[in-house]
């Protein structure tokens, strides 16, 4: 019988090295004769239970029992547990198992079960079982050797009159080992090492090999084993073995070239992200200075018309929320046109630069907003600000512009500035809002310009008149503040603002 198991066993691994499984038909007791009395064909339900296809009939004769149709969890006893353990392990491992169990609890004849996985024409698994009396454990035992997935080698040492080991001689070898190494196993049983394989030597193997046997402490470590112009990888575990050792050889070729795949795989998509981040930054940058572009006057770097009356209308949204007051002024500079037709227009970009520096200086950073309404005219948001803070605000700016001078060539340039300021009233449109404080600003230019007018709501416009500057003649002394009523008549065709 022993013949015939280590047939199905070369089929189970000729199968294998073809395909990365071995089929099911080959092994399909109908097909096999006599020995399917000593198999087991099991159908898996989980990795550690399932129902028996097939119980031989040797074996149902010696438990007892035929389980055909049973299931594996119906055995509670020892070897009903060793079963399931040993059907766990093929399914996780997908390689053959042999296990050693005594049959029966007082009975000492020891038993071998050679569990080998299989798989279906339609995919699923099927594990195959071959039971063996002990008396047979040698042919199994070289059967199981010769259907390992591992290349397996026994050697001992040859020693020298003074005992050291000077060579070695394969007294066992599978059929796997003499794959790896090209030759047949004929050429292996019995064979020097180093006639065999002379390269161990130059490799510094060899003497590895004999620190294990002599040392009694087991090596694992990878190695690269070029044959046939094709380089492979091993995985070698060599523990000590009686007056020498025992390897065992493990093809890990396309496990390293899969390692190898990933790390390339890891390497390329950390690189792509690197790249990735760089260009999502460019964008973000190329984003932001876009909405920059589309928000921010690129002469002065003040807000631009639709941005400022965004940023009003959110601020108006607050304070509406919340209850706090806002106030804005308007801003013309007096008799710009000069400035441009007497030294140029690169000389009015330098006053309405300055001018809008001015401005932001003289503003609460990250609180005011200040924009530029087109030409020379400007406006300042104050939030949180009522109308008598933003009228100081106002003055405070006004002074700073009658004061500054900028460099132009050999000439010094300068501008006042004509200010209308006015308080929201919590309930109106910004357009009205801003229409009030252009009406104010009106009004100072009407009035002399380098004036701050304060619209009033309902009682009016109110001009401020600066120190030393000369007001139109009056019976009466001028007065810092001097209060209009706002006038329904049409304006003149001639804006005092132009200039």
């Amino acid at each position: 019988m022993a013949p015939a198991i280590r047939r199905l066993l070369d089929v189970w691994t000729s199968f294998h090295d073809s395909y990365g499984y071995a089929p099911f038909a080959p092994f399909d007791p109908e097909a096999l004769g006599p020995i399917a009395d000593d198999m087991i064909v099991i159908q898996p339900q989980g990795p550690d239970d399932g129902t028996y296809l097939h119980y031989g009939r040797s074996i149902a004769a010696t438990s007892g029992a035929d389980m055909t149709g049973k299931r594996m969890g119906d055995v509670h006893s020892a070897i009903g547990r060793l079963f399931r353990e040993s059907q766990a392990k093929v399914i996780a491992e997908k390689r053959p198992v042999l296990t050693v169990h005594r049959r029966g609890e007082t009975r000492s004849e020891q038993w071998e079960r050679l569990v080998l996985p299989c798989r279906q024409t339609d995919g699923s698994d099927l594990i195959v079982v071959f039971c063996k009396s002990r008396s047979e454990s040698g042919d199994v035992l070289a059967a199981l050797l010769d259907a390992s997935l591992h290349g397996i080698l026994a050697v001992r040492l040859i020693r020298d009159e003074a005992g050291e080991p000077v060579d070695g001689e394969i007294t066992l070898a599978n059929r796997r080992a003499a794959y790896f190494a090209g030759r047949s196993l004929d050429e292996m049983t019995g064979a020097r090492v180093l006639s065999l394989f002379p390269d161990l030597t130059t490799r510094d193997l060899w003497s590895r090999y004999v620190a294990v046997a002599v040392g009694k402490q087991p090596l694992e470590f990878t190695m690269p084993y070029d044959r046939d112009g094709r380089t492979r990888w091993f995985e070698v575990s060599v523990v000590p073995h009686g007056d020498g050792f025992m390897v065992t050889y493990t093809d890990i070729t396309k496990r390293k070239a899969d390692e190898d795949a990933a790390r390339q795989r890891e390497a390329e998509i950390a690189t792509a992200n690197q790249v990735l981040q760089k260009e999502i930054a460019r964008r973000q940058e190329l984003e932001a200075e876009l909405n920059r572009l589309a928000t921010i006057d690129p002469l002065t770097g003040a807000r631009n018309r639709r941005a400022i009356a965004e940023g009003l209308q959110n601020t108006l949204a607050l304070s509406e929320r919340y209850g706090h007051p806002i106030s804005v002024f308007v801003m013309d500079l007096d008799h710009f046109k000069r400035v441009n037709d007497t030294h140029g227009h690169a000389a009015g970009d330098i006053v309405l630069r300055s001018t809008a520096s001015i401005l932001t200086h003289g503003l609460r950073e990250d609180v005011d907003m200040i924009g530029r309404l087109g030409g020379e005219e400007f406006i300042a948001i104050l939030p949180h600000t009522g109308l008598e803070g933003a009228v100081l605000v106002a003055e405070r700016i006004r002074k700073m512009l009658a004061t500054t001078q900028v460099a132009h060539g050999a000439d010094w340039l300068g501008c006042t500035g004509s200010f209308g300021v006015a308080c929201w009233d919590g309930r109106e449109h910004p357009d009205r809002l801003l229409s009030r404080a252009d009406e104010a600003l009106y009004r100072a230019k009407s009035a002399g310009r380098n004036l701050v007018a304060v619209d009033e709501g309902t009682t009016g416009t109110a001009v401020l008149h600066p120190e030393g500057i000369a007001m139109a003649p009056t019976s009466e002394e001028p007065s810092p503040i001097k209060r209009t009523r706002r006038s329904t008549a049409p304006r003149r065709k001639a804006d005092p603002r132009q200039g």
